[in-house]
């Protein structure tokens, strides 16, 4: 799944790695950072030395958090219920 984030320009000198170009690319007529897939932490640290360009990682690490949870919240992260909850999933049948 493609995931995007808006982005006005490229830093000045930033080369999209060879390796990463058939998952990350930039079109400048619509402004558009594209993400093909999963992204790493270990593509986004790497992309994220590649530039000292603040706003840019800025945009980069949305574009991680996008692309690396594809927006499903952790299962572990959601709430169980409470005792009653607990209680009632043990004693009455489903």
């Amino acid at each position: 799944m493609d995931r995007f984030v808006m982005l006005e320009r490229l830093p000045t000198g930033f080369v999209i790695p060879r390796d990463m170009k058939d998952r990350l690319s930039y079109d400048a007529a619509t402004k558009r950072l594209t993400c093909n897939g999963y992204m790493s932490k270990t593509d986004f640290d790497r992309l994220s030395q590649l530039t000292q360009d603040w706003s840019f990682r800025r945009k980069l690490e949305e574009l991680f958090r996008s692309c690396a949870y594809n927006d499903q919240p952790d299962a572990r992260s959601r709430p169980r219920g409470g005792l009653l909850s607990g209680l009632l999933r043990r004693f009455v049948p489903g």
